[in-house]
């Protein structure tokens, strides 16, 4: 034996010392531990790239300190999960502890659907597994002793590894593998001959000259709008209305909860005015990539036409990757904070308005007031409508409201619903102009949720208010706003998604141009002939990109014969006294509409038929009441259909629906109109959002009401013997296509020109 106590004696070479092996750790086959280099090079990269999107606005120190945490925390926690399966003993524990922590990197990388998210992890970690695998194995020399077959097998899959990683490559960073295909355009479905119009495009700059300015709180946050000439806002305390901001959150913008700033940009006329106002705020973004500049193309145009337009600055509300600790401890209840804002933002206004030696004073028309929210902005303006019309706030009743603005109408753009619901209630409007647009591949709000608020939106009976919606074929959700552009994730996300079938950015500003500018010269100015392009939007079909389109539209000149949210009974009208028929129809029910991923919250009747299988012609028909319809030459009827044929090819010969609209009163004289004389019905529009072939994984396909309106006056033409005023029944008669599947809801009366 060796003394190794002994001071005299010789060191003991280390080749001479026994190998005592770590329990429970073997030493790794060069296989495996290529493995490991392979995909943890990959992860590094990738993590380092999204990384730089979460954090590098923020500066290389703190994008160097989160990295470095987020990667110890993962490899801790996904360490401590490796030690629980190391029973298993199927793969080596240090290869399942690098795997498990490239999952969970890749995976915050990759955000996104849970199918194609997955899809995409597994293709990398195998491909960069057994890539790394083989050529470690190479460099080795693993494979000097075994047959050619073998060299000639490993070789080969290095090849083939290698081949596909770089499909992959080129699969992540296209924008898509097929162009957006338009198969029935708004131009195309609204003949022509039907439309004429005196007055000017929307879009178009109006006569004033548009002047800027900016206000701000603290110029230390938000330097970019200290300008000279700035006005000085005073803070307000929030804090009652926002849970969890943290000192991380603090420390970054300067301020806490208690002391949020009023920001915005303003783009005003010049001119003595009074000018309606406009205020439009963002939705979340990360924090640190501000959003409010990307509505300065709304601002000109606005303020050109007459109207002053501020842009809010709520972005110390957004995600704060570094700030929340990624997901882990985030704000909370936030959207409160931004309709909350808004009010604050309009008390200031008023106050503006009304002092002198202020550059506003006399020059806001308090009386015309509009909101317009993009993403959870569009929540956030129903919220600030709500919460004008309270007296105390509903989560705090000690906090009392007193503001009572005169907020005419709200635009939401690819808005969410319910996140937020004041007293767990969902929130319904009324007397308010309302309108929402959403495009079809809308990759962060996917379901058309502000059909919901749409459906929530009430008119006192003979009122003036309008509400309405555009759903646009290949607008996204970011192109709205000229900061998040044509990418609806962050980072290296985007890779998933399908960008080569959006509109491009400039035709999507167009649309947004001409829908909002119309609305408000409808609303804030009583510009009664820009209603018209909601009740038909073939009147705006010159001005909008070449797409599809889907509108629905109601005003308080219109009375409710049915919206089939009375009562479970398919026979019973909303009005009392009438009634509904069906005949022949295969299917015929009423229910709610389900959405995409949006929750079930408005009534329909389901309507299928097929006209091979039946001796008479189907048909649905609804009776009047004997009194409480006024029905004049100078009316119109009104309904919304929506296509629910999910196997129908868009492409299609009888991709548009038509049938017969008749009319019929109590002298027994009928006239007939087909359906297509105002539009026939477009298919379901399909929104293709993650990259083909993986599209099947993240396509949204959902049942889209679109308006239409027949004048009585068009009935009276077909059959001159019809009496107006006795009409008693309107039927729907599905001759025109052979068979097919609809929504129908909303049947009214509209008397908008008395």
């Amino acid at each position: 034996m060796f003394d190794i106590s002994s001071k005299n004696q010789k060191k003991v070479h280390r080749s001479l010392l026994p190998k005592i092996p770590l329990p429970g750790i073997s030493p790794l086959p060069p296989g495996w531990k290529g493995a490991i280099f392979g995909v943890s090079l990959v992860t590094l990269f990738i993590c380092l790239v999204q990384a730089s999107y979460y954090l590098g606005s923020r500066g290389f120190q703190d994008y160097f300190i989160g990295t470095v945490l987020s990667l110890l925390a993962i490899l801790g926690i996904t360490g401590l999960i490796t030690s629980g399966l190391h029973w298993a003993k199927k793969m080596p524990s240090r290869y399942v502890w690098f795997l498990l922590s490239s999952i969970c990197l890749l995976y915050l990388s990759f955000l996104g659907p849970l199918p194609l998210s997955l899809s995409v992890l597994f293709c990398i970690i195998f491909s960069f597994s057994l890539l790394g695998s083989l050529v470690y194995r190479f460099i080795k020399g693993s494979y000097r002793e075994t047959s050619r077959w073998v060299k000639v097998t490993a070789g080969t899959g290095v090849a083939a590894m290698c081949i596909f990683i770089c499909l992959l490559g080129y699969w992540l960073t296209s924008e898509g593998f097929a162009n957006l295909v338009v198969q029935n355009p708004l131009q195309t479905v609204k003949t022509t001959n039907n439309y004429s119009s005196s007055v000017a495009n929307p879009a178009d700059p109006g006569p004033f000259r548009v002047k800027s300015i900016a206000y701000i709180s603290d110029p230390t946050y938000r330097k970019d709008l200290d300008s000279q000439g700035h006005l000085t806002t005073e803070p307000v305390d929030g804090s009652a209305f926002v849970d969890n901001w943290s000192s991380r959150r603090t420390n970054t913008f300067g301020f806490g909860p208690e002391a949020m700033p009023l920001n915005g940009s303003v783009w005003y006329p010049e001119g003595d005015g009074p000018f309606p106002l406009v205020l439009v705020v963002h939705g979340n973004h990360l924090a640190t990539e501000f959003s409010d500049p990307g509505y300065a193309y709304l601002g000109k145009l606005l303020a050109s036409r007459g109207f002053i337009m501020a842009s809010i600055d709520e972005n110390f509300l957004n995600i704060s990757p570094y700030d929340d600790l990624f997901i882990l401890d985030g704000l909370e209840d936030e959207n409160r904070a931004r309709g909350w804002l808004l009010l604050q933002h309009l008390k200031t206004w008023e106050t503006w308005n009304a002092s002198k030696g202020n550059p506003f004073h006399g020059k806001v028309d308090m009386q015309h007031i509009a909101l317009i929210g993009h993403s959870r902005g569009g929540e956030a303006i129903t919220t600030a409508a709500a919460y004008n019309q309270m007296t105390t706030y509903p989560e705090d009743a000690n906090i009392k409201f007193d503001y009572h603005f005169n907020i005419k109408s709200l635009i939401s753009i690819a808005g969410t619903d319910m996140q937020y619901q004041p007293g767990g209630q969902p929130i319904k409007l009324q007397d308010i102009n309302y309108l929402s647009l959403h495009g079809s591949h809308d990759m962060d709000v996917n379901s058309f949720v502000g059909a919901n608020q749409y459906y929530r939106t009430c008119f006192t009976e003979n009122s003036d208010y309008i509400k309405s919606y555009v759903y646009i074929y290949g607008a996204n959700h970011g192109q709205f706003n000229t900061i998040w552009g044509g990418t609806d994730a962050v980072g290296v996300g985007n890779m998933l998604f399908n960008n080569s079938e959006i509109l491009p950015g400039e035709q999507q500003i167009q649309a947004a141009e001409v829908l909002i500018s119309s609305f408000l010269e409808a609303t804030l100015k009583d510009n009664n002939s820009y209603r018209m392009v909601f009740q038909d939007l073939g009147y705006a079909k010159e001005w909008l990109p070449e797409t599809m389109y889907i509108n629905n539209y109601w005003d308080g000149k219109t009375t409710t014969v049915t919206n089939y949210e009375e009562d479970s009974d398919p026979g019973t009208t909303t009005l009392p006294g009438g009634r509904l028929e069906g005949d022949s129809l295969k299917v015929w029910k009423e229910d709610k509409v389900k959405m995409e991923l949006s929750d079930e919250q408005y009534n329909a009747v389901f309507l299928e038929w097929d006209n091979t299988t039946v001796t008479s012609t189907p048909a649905y028909n609804v009776i009047l009441p004997d009194s409480a319809v006024d029905i004049t030459d100078t009316s119109t009827i009104v309904f919304s259909l929506a296509n629910l044929d999910t196997e129908q090819d868009v492409s299609a010969a009888d991709a548009l629906v038509d049938l017969t609209i008749s009319v019929e009163d109590k002298n027994g004289n009928i006239s007939h109109l087909p359906l297509s004389k105002f539009s026939p019905l477009l298919p379901m529009l399909e929104g293709v959002l993650a990259k083909r072939p993986l599209g099947f994984f993240q396509t949204i396909k959902e049942p889209i009401f679109q308006n239409f309106a027949f004048n009585i006056n068009d009935f009276v033409k077909a059959d001159t013997n019809l009496v107006p005023e006795r009409i008693d029944k309107i039927s729907f008669i599905f001759d025109r296509t052979t068979k097919g599947k609809i929504l129908m809801k909303d049947i009214g009366i509209r008397n908008d020109q008395k």
